[in-house]
């Protein structure tokens, strides 16, 4: 009886033993994934919890997480296994500090077909030779226009303005001024909804980096065109008179905002636009085109030009299980998942065979504009340096004064030049 009552306290204790371990086994399996953006959270961890029923590791989402999170789970001792971030700004500043992996490893880890990426958004993860994050769905801007406000003008509705200029003349043709003076409707106001210098910047040539970015260029003669050529509207309209007429602007997602309305007949928008959640749900009947934003009519060779922004993914440092973190990001990058997640909505695919999805085409040959840009040889991402964050709030104060307050746009250019040259040859290690 003794010897029965012993071998039973033995397969009791060997009981609790395993599901303790069973316990830890599971617990070890759970991948925690933190998420910059996210309208619709159980979308999200829904199909992170396909990654589940495939593999039988759970997916936990947070999203969207708030931002002054991050740094600290970054610097702390139990990091996300995987960082969804909104851009690529931040992902260089954190390989810089030590707080993010370069992704050759997990490139490999994972199987990840690197060929099957479109180059514009993937250079935006480049740092020299090395890889810091990948781009998981993107963004990229082209020129709308409201056809009924084109014919109302004497303009043909089917034929957007061809060049830079043709477009300036076309929006003083679409400005309607009332008998008081004030402005009824415009044409185009070149930081509408909010700053497309950068797309404006491409058009002339150049960026505030060297295409290596290795070199500074705020104060190049493409970023001193492109602030002159946006200051002409403000200079034209009147500064006061402009931010009169925007300020009774509707909410950016209402019926009544300013291009949904007829206020503004051109603006510089993005994809989604054109998907399910916008102008089809919120002005149906809006008669309107979608096309490449016009270059320089010195320089025809820059047509198509377009300028990609988005998701990029990183894997933290401090992650617990990288190769359990490989994995995952290798599921997340598969044309299947990006196809998935960003026809859902209505973004850009940043793999090529995911934006051979039928979803995509559902979305209508407006979207398809977009989609066939992404491959056009003056396809580019906003290029990020570890200074990026800094410099970009430097940018806008100085497009803010060159716009609303008249500074002349060399001077203020070469002003910022000055004050970041310095920091940016530290923070290259130059």
């Amino acid at each position: 009886m003794k010897k029965l009552y012993g071998l039973f306290c033995i397969l009791i204790a060997a009981s609790m033993l395993l599901t303790a371990c069973g316990a830890k086994s599971s617990e070890e399996k759970v991948l925690r994934v933190w998420i910059q953006w996210g309208d619709n959270p159980q979308q999200i961890q829904a199909l992170f919890d396909k990654y589940t029923a495939e593999s039988g590791v759970k997916v936990e989402v947070t999203a969207p997480i708030d931002d002054d999170k991050i740094l600290p789970a970054l610097t702390g001792s139990n990091p996300p296994d995987v960082l969804v971030l909104s851009g690529g700004d931040l992902a260089k500043s954190f390989y810089k500090e030590g707080l993010v992996d370069e992704l050759s490893s997990a490139i490999e880890t994972g199987n990840i077909d690197m060929a099957d990426m479109f180059e514009a958004p993937l250079s935006q993860c480049r740092q020299g030779d090395l890889i810091v994050c990948l781009p998981w769905g993107t963004d990229a801007y082209a020129l709308f226009w409201n056809k009924d406000l084109f014919e109302a003008a004497g303009l043909d509705p089917e034929k957007p303005p061809a060049t830079m200029e043709e477009l300036a003349e076309y929006a003083e043709k679409l400005t309607v001024v009332g008998a008081d003076g004030t402005l009824e409707q415009v044409g185009f106001i070149p930081d509408h909804s909010w700053s497309h210098t950068d797309l404006y910047v491409r058009n002339f040539g150049g960026f505030w980096y060297s295409d290596d970015g290795s070199a500074l260029t705020v104060n190049s003669q493409a970023m001193i065109d492109a602030m002159t050529w946006q200051q002409q509207f403000y200079t034209k309209y009147g500064v006061e008179n402009l931010q009169a007429f925007t300020s009774g602007f509707g909410e950016y997602s209402s019926p009544d905002a300013a291009f949904y309305a007829g206020k503004v007949a051109m603006m510089v928008e993005g994809e989604w636009q054109v998907g399910p959640n916008f102008i089809p749900a919120l002005k149906p009947e809006l008669n309107y085109g979608v096309a490449a934003f016009p270059p320089p009519a010195a320089h025809p060779e820059r047509a198509g030009t377009i300028v990609n922004q988005g998701t990029a993914v990183v894997i933290p440092s401090g992650a617990a299980d990288k190769e359990a973190s490989a994995k995952l990001l290798a599921w997340m990058m598969s044309p299947a998942v990006v196809a998935e997640e960003f026809c859902f909505n209505a973004n850009l695919p940043t793999s090529k065979k995911a934006a051979e999805d039928p979803c995509f085409a559902a979305l209508g040959e407006k979207f398809q504009v977009f989609v066939d840009l992404m491959a056009s040889p003056n396809a580019y991402a906003v290029l990020t340096t570890p200074l990026s964050f800094e410099l970009n709030d430097a940018l806008y104060s100085a497009e803010e004064a060159i716009l609303y307050q008249g500074a002349d746009p060399k001077e203020t250019l070469d002003a910022v030049q000055a004050e970041f040259e310095p920091k940016f040859k530290e923070a290259m290690g130059q």
